[in-house]
């Protein structure tokens, strides 16, 4: 699903849930396009898709040249019957994303406010804040997240409040207005957004206890919890790649090692669960890759040979390259809170599992099989239920690494020496010092981070993935840059 799809929902969702709640009432005017334009930062054919799905449905009709108006018409008991059965349904999952959100965006609220007075001070942010701020003070949200320009990273943020139905907010008029004269005020920020972080929370205490005294009324005792997903609405590998990396993971813990054989075709097809076809495709994928070379009658040997630098240029490729970069800055940012977290919570016996599965990695040197130890730990020993989903979602994102080491291997460049690093780790888990452990992770990933930026220059510029920005990118080389 393309990301203008992704915000069709978004804001359909918004007004949906909205004038179910009764929000919104039977006669009123939603705001204008332009409005809604500026809140959501997209582009006006993008509101004007969900304006004509929320027409489509009965919530709203729309007159020639004048804005929405609200045609659906609940009773008061049914508009408290839908915010019940929504949010009882999510109680958990709003109470855990409460706790994940501080861990995670917290690092990167700190970062994007830098980056946000950096744009305004050099005259590179791309609109007016002042003339153009949002009824609401999320608006200062999207603002320092749009500073990384990371798609990926928005599309988190956007179905966190999704999720949460933006705890369900009256309408109000206050403003997002943090800047003295054309400068940002990191004070104004600062208070704002700790007024709009008290403001949600006491209007979700609120929600909680109406769904509490309500709960028996409408029979949700025994009702089955909706937990938080993560939906990634960009282009997806096509399951070639994805195979490529799951078998380039393999080959990396040396099931299948350097100059053994793959399986048969027909027995990859029944191992993987995929038909004939793909397999063939993958194996094509590998070959280019330098990875295997298949000989007729014999079978496909793993090699690691010199690589064509013309599947660089494949379009999935550079969208799921892109997609990994995004993924690793995500990481970066959250990795030392997630981490700490983790191995705060779980007990001795995972301590122990992960610090054998770490010393399996000494003789490997391979910094993508470090982060996927890393990753499994935290996506399946988290406490918080949202944590495990974010990071499972990271690990599968992150798994285009293995293509990225196989691209360097294959073209004869050797990661630096990453046994330090383990030896490093190994005596902190030891010594069950959380703190210095996560810090260290967050250290590594950075500095690989920094390597992917380098190797490949096309990823480390700006990319259009603004919200509301749906141009296309004009990307420049995309072969391995050369030592």
């Amino acid at each position: 699903m393309e990301k203008n799809k992704e915000l069709n929902e978004l804001i359909y969702e918004y007004y949906k849930s909205r004038i179910l709640f009764g929000i919104y009432r039977y006669g009123e005017r939603l705001n204008s396009i332009p409005q809604i334009c500026t809140s959501f930062r997209v582009a006006r054919n993008t509101v004007q898709i969900a304006l004509n799905r929320l027409e489509k449905d009965g919530y709203i009709k729309t007159g020639k040249g004048k804005v929405a108006r609200v045609i659906y018409q609940g009773a008061e008991e049914q508009f408290q019957e839908n915010v019940v059965k929504y949010f009882a349904l999510r109680e958990d999952g709003i109470l855990d994303i409460q706790l994940s959100g501080n861990l995670l965006f917290s690092s990167i609220w700190e970062k994007g406010m830098q980056n946000l007075k950096s744009e305004i001070q050099n005259n590179t942010y791309g609109t007016n804040t002042v003339e153009n701020a949002a009824s609401e003070p999320i608006r200062l949200y999207i603002d320092v997240l749009n500073t990384f320009h990371n798609g990926l990273m928005l599309s988190l943020f956007w179905q966190n409040m999704r999720y949460i139905s933006y705890f369900y907010p009256p309408r109000n008029d206050r403003k997002a207005n943090y800047t003295v004269g054309d400068l940002l005020s990191a004070e104004k920020a600062k208070c704002l957004k700790e007024d709009t972080d008290v403001y949600y929370l006491n209007i979700y205490k609120n929600i909680m206890e109406f769904i509490r005294s309500n709960r028996e009324k409408y029979h949700l005792e025994h009702a089955a919890q909706i937990p938080f997903t993560w939906t990634i609405y960009r282009q997806r590998p096509q399951v070639r790649y994805t195979l490529a990396s799951a078998i380039i993971r393999e080959i990396f813990w040396d099931v299948y090692p350097v100059g053994s054989y793959l399986p048969s075709q027909p027995k990859m097809a029944e191992q993987y669960q995929v038909s004939l076809i793909t397999v063939r495709r993958t194996l094509d994928v590998l070959n280019a890759l330098g990875v295997t070379r298949t000989y007729m009658g014999v079978g496909t040997k793993v090699c690691m040979e010199s690589i064509d630098l013309d599947i660089m240029g494949r379009s999935e490729i550079r969208e799921n390259l892109h997609l990994y970069g995004e993924a690793m800055q995500i990481l970066a940012l959250t990795v030392r809170s997630a981490v700490q977290f983790t191995l705060d919570s779980v007990k001795k016996e995972g301590k122990k599992e992960l610090l054998q599965t770490i010393r399996m990695l000494r003789d490997k040197n391979n910094s993508i099989l470090c982060i996927d130890v890393l990753l499994n730990f935290i996506s399946g020993e988290c406490p918080s239920a949202s944590i495990r989903e974010i990071y499972g979602k990271l690990r599968e994102l992150i798994a285009w690494g293995y293509i990225f080491s196989a691209v360097l291997m294959a073209a004869g460049q050797t990661e630096a020496n990453s046994e330090p690093f383990i030896c490093q780790v190994e005596h902190e888990l030891q010594k069950d010092d959380s703190a210095a452990f996560a810090g260290h992770w967050q250290s590594f990933i950075e500095e690989k981070l920094s390597s992917f930026y380098e190797k490949f220059p096309l990823w480390n510029a700006p990319q259009d993935t603004i919200a509301g920005d749906e141009r296309k990118p004009t990307p420049n080389s995309a072969k391995v840059k050369e030592k």
